[in-house]
């Protein structure tokens, strides 16, 4: 049973008129936790009301204060529930303490609604005697959006207070992940309520229209909740476009489809797509987000572990051309990403397993600790029990958040989570992507580089064995002898890493301590035929 008093800190920001201390009491109530104002406890501690402090030290004087408050509050043991002033994060490093020591949410409303709210009341030192009062608002809006962008959940504060309490505890029960980027930061929300928590995302971002890309078996099993969880938030999908499930299906024709589709349904510039599904439907239905009138946001909504632990996380999007995989794409972040992993109960056995080559790879290339529980609880991990499957999904998702964060669009350390990408490709187009599940040919295309790594003298052998030991408990496949390698060295030139006759690999020195080496195609391939003859 969750426990609110062992949850971080609550911290409320947004605009000025946008609920946080009326949604904060409500919070606060219902979670049984203290509530603190944060411009109540700094007119305390000065002696005199906001306006005054405006007043007699300026602005510079104030964020001083609220500076000293919120690292006090910080500090304090134990979980509560603050409002903070509407520049209280203003401050990047003050921001990043707050980041890391307490879970943001960020209300949001209209600039209008947010006019209305602050008129009549307490003094606004920053609206009060604006010729333009909304133009005001929209202009210190505009401003301050990357500040608000950085919390780990947005929350529409629009509806009622006690409507946008719930979506609050919600967001902070979920305790979200965050992909730090600035004005394009988002949070990874594992949740509990996974239709709710969608509904949620793509409400705080005001759309125009939902327009939904989803496959004939995720719609079949979990498109019901989903439409209705967004109609009752007042979002009723515009369009939902369902296609055939399968790799075979990631090719420019579907997203034409969905493209067509959108534009049918009247779709502008403010519209929202929500990918529901597999790695396959949130690569290609964010690609479709991408390139719609050059770009609209999109929000991932995965229903499969590879998706969860990988494919929805990162902005990486884009479909295959011919036996090139994942050849034609674009970078394009998602404004929000919700797990869902009671959905993992309906994937099929060979999908899961196939997911858990992409926890392995991160675990290889960022995390240890990762990888040592994959191995303590594999019986539990193939059970799918609901806390260790959490766990996994949790730690794989930091390790990624963590390299994208520091290296968006793959120009350096971003290539470790291609580790037994460039192999398993190959093997995956070879087989015309339907022979072997991405998972499956990425663990084979771990085996090859981890031995690779070997004959380069960087990887011990008790790593390669220790990995592939793993692989092959979670039941996925590890031997290369019994794999055409051979016929799928002549597509590892495909590969998006290649820099003219090299390819950058990745290679392990331990667990958990990867590095990138450029290797020579020719020399490439001859390692990995060596490779395949070693079973």
């Amino acid at each position: 049973m969750d426990d609110p008093s062992r949850r971080a800190p609550l911290l409320l920001t947004g605009f000025m008129g946008a609920g946080k201390t009326t949604v904060g009491r409500l919070v606060a109530a219902r979670a049984g936790l203290p509530f603190l104002d944060l411009d109540e406890v700094i007119a305390r501690d000065a002696g005199a009301p906001v306006p005054a402090i405006f007043a007699s030290e300026g602005e510079a004087g104030f964020r001083a204060r609220e500076r000293e408050a919120l690292r006090r509050v910080l500090a304090a043991p134990g979980a509560q529930v603050v409002a903070l002033g509407g520049g209280s994060l203003l401050d990047a490093a003050l921001r990043a303490e707050a980041l890391a020591s307490a879970c943001v949410v960020a209300l949001s409303a209209r600039a209008g609604t947010l006019d209305t709210r602050t008129r009549g009341g307490a003094p606004r030192p920053l609206l009060d005697g604006a010729a333009d009062r909304e133009g005001r608002v929209r202009a210190l809006l505009a401003a301050r959006a990357p500040v608000y962008a950085e919390a780990h959940a947005q929350v529409c504060s629009e509806g009622a207070p006690e409507e946008v309490a719930e979506d609050v505890l919600r967001a902070w029960r979920d305790a979200p992940l965050l992909v730090p980027l600035g004005s394009r930061t988002y949070g990874v929300r594992i949740a509990r309520e996974a239709f709710a928590s969608v509904a949620d995302a793509v409400r705080a971002l005001h759309p125009s229209q939902v327009l939904v890309v989803t496959d004939e078996t995720v719609d079949r099993l979990w498109g019901t909740p989903l439409r209705e969880a967004l109609a009752a938030a007042g979002l009723p999908p515009r369009a939902t476009v369902t296609l055939p499930p399968g790799e075979e299906h990631k090719h420019l024709g579907s997203v034409e489809r969905a493209l067509a589709a959108m534009i049918e349904a009247g779709a502008d510039r403010d519209a929202v797509v929500v990918a529901h599904g597999g790695g396959v439907v949130t690569d290609l239905g964010g690609f479709a987000a991408a390139t719609l009138l050059r770009g609209v946001r999109w929000v991932a909504a995965p229903t499969t572990l590879l998706a969860m632990v990988d494919a929805s996380v990162g902005g990486k999007t884009g479909v295959d051309l011919g036996e090139a995989k994942n050849a034609v794409g674009a970078f394009h972040q998602p404004s929000a990403v919700v797990l869902g992993p009671a959905q993992l109960a309906t994937e099929e056995e060979r999908g899961f397993r196939s997911g858990l080559a992409e926890a392995v790879k991160a675990g290889c290339v960022g995390d240890a600790d990762l990888v040592a529980l994959l191995e303590r609880e594999a019986d539990a991990v193939l059970r799918r029990d609901e806390a260790v499957i959490g766990e996994v999904i949790r730690r794989s998702v930091a390790v990624k958040a963590g390299i994208v964060s520091r290296d968006e669009h793959e120009a350096g350390e971003r290539v470790l989570l291609n580790f037994g990408h460039t192999l398993g490709h190959a093997l995956e187009a070879e087989g015309k992507f339907t022979r072997l599940r991405h998972g499956e040919a990425v663990a084979l295309g771990m085996v090859g580089e981890l031995r690779v790594g070997e004959a380069l003298g960087v990887t011990p052998r008790a790593v390669v064995a220790r990995v592939e030991r793993l692989l092959g408990r979670l039941g996925l496949p590890t031997r290369l002898s019994e794999e055409p390698v051979g016929a799928a060295l002549r597509l590892v030139g495909h590969d998006k890493k290649r820099r003219g006759s090299g390819v950058r690999s990745v290679v392990l020195g331990e667990v958990g301590e990867a590095k990138i080496e450029e290797i020579g195609l020719k020399h490439l391939s001859e390692l990995f035929a060596a490779a395949a003859a070693g079973d």
